[in-house]
């Protein structure tokens, strides 16, 4: 499975990503994480949540054993690119969307309770995923707005945070600090 792989149609019980450091393949898995708990990551923007704190121990102690050396190169501004990368899986959409929405949904949670329960949706029924509940929060939020006020939102949604070179840009730019590394490990991640 690579990381084309678009679960739109279907939630990956485990999404994949393969990084490549200094030419080692290093293949991330990481569980679908429980949708309440992800939502609040992204809501509170703690993207070290996604990555690398809930990919499973093995996995987890290899990133901060790597964080914690001095020596190491990775900076934290890698590990923010393979965190964006993850989140298009697990929230359907880039980070900085699913922000955009789990805030108002959290910062209104009275309101979209209200307006899930009028459409029949209980967002804490357990292993409900986090791309179902952000896009119920687009759903709410944008299911009355007129053509025009639609467009509008989601340009405001979806547009990259300013000074951001957008995520192709920088997810290139991250492979490319990436190849920088010399570290010899290998191996699935």
């Amino acid at each position: 499975m690579s990381d084309e792989t678009d679960a739109r149609f279907g939630v990956l019980p485990v999404i994949e990503h393969d990084v490549d450091l200094d030419g080692e393949a290093l293949t991330i898995r990481l569980p679908q994480p429980p949708g309440l708990q992800a939502c609040d990551w992204v809501a509170h923007d703690q993207w070290l949540a996604l990555f690398p704190d809930a990919l499973p121990e093995e996995q987890r102690a290899y990133w901060h054993e790597r964080m914690a050396d001095p020596a190491d190169p990775l900076t934290a501004g890698v590990l923010r690119v393979i965190a964006y990368k993850l989140a298009e899986q697990v929230y359907g959409m880039p980070w900085w969307a699913a922000h955009r929405l789990t805030v108002r949904a959290a910062a209104s949670w009275w309101q979209f309770e209200a307006w899930c329960a009028g459409h029949g949706f209980n967002p804490h029924v357990p292993g409900t995923p986090a791309v179902r509940l952000v896009g119920a929060c687009w759903a709410w939020l944008a299911g009355g707005l007129e053509e025009d006020k639609l467009s509008a939102f989601h340009r405001e949604v979806f547009e990259p945070p300013k000074g951001d070179l957008g995520q192709e840009a920088r997810l290139e730019r991250g492979r490319a600090m990436l190849a920088r590394f010399t570290r010899g490990q290998t191996g699935i991640m």
